[in-house]
């Protein structure tokens, strides 16, 4: 049976919320912060990366978020939650489907980076890495979130989820960066109100909220 080693308000929760929409039967191994918000030791360990999420099947043991949800997915080849090769929608999946880790998450861990240097670094240097921290963010990291979600604001118009009329990997893969855009900038969800009711309608999902309760988290991703 598969274990997956889960981190607190990490990307991880994706692989829970996976496991449940299949309904594959899993462990659940959930590990705590540090105060300064990393993966215990006992984590960094078990991970080849010392990220997470990380799983355990067998022999396996496998990192990275889209990878693992392949793997997963690869057991249940008969699942509507990754189109086929043939599938019409099957271009607009895949570039859902790895845009969410490939664009949209790195910038948001350039967010969390600036956000993190200027509580790391003595005064008076916090107040210069705050200056450079936050022109950072209005320059670079905020014109790229705002292009992205215009984009998937763009797409959600047409549809009720990123890949047509029903769920797929790729909703599911977008969910921690999306809770992250959202929460840290107050004012996105009223600029991109159909990406906030896309959140609002998946979390609304039996499969969704099974996950919230396994993990026993409020939100999907960590709050910074």
């Amino acid at each position: 049976m598969i274990t997956l080693h889960h981190l607190e308000n990490s990307q991880s929760f994706r692989v829970v919320w996976l496991l449940e929409e299949l309904g594959m039967l899993y462990n659940l191994k959930t590990y705590k912060r540090q105060a300064d918000n990393t993966a215990p030791p006992e984590y960094r360990e078990l991970s080849p990366l010392g990220t997470s999420p990380v799983i355990v099947d067998g022999n396996l043991v496998l990192c990275e978020s889209n990878a693992i949800l392949d793997y997963l997915l690869d057991q249940a080849p008969s699942s509507s939650l990754r189109p086929t090769p043939q599938a019409s929608n099957r271009a607009d999946y895949l570039f859902w489907y790895h845009s969410a880790q490939g664009t949209f998450q790195p910038n948001l861990s350039i967010d969390s980076l600036m956000r993190i240097i200027p509580t790391r670094v003595p005064w008076p240097i916090s107040i210069i890495a705050g200056m450079i921290s936050s022109k950072t963010q209005d320059a670079y990291v905020q014109p790229r979130l705002k292009h992205y979600l215009g984009l998937a604001e763009k797409r959600l118009a047409e549809s009720d989820y990123l890949v047509g009329s029903e769920l797929t990997a790729a909703d599911i893969t977008s969910i921690y960066p999306m809770d992250a855009a959202l929460h840290r900038y107050p004012s996105f969800p009223e600029q991109f109100p159909r990406c906030q009711a896309w959140f609002q309608r998946l979390a609304k999902r039996k499969a969704f909220k099974r996950a919230q309760e396994k993990v026993g988290e409020e939100h999907v991703s960590l709050h910074l």
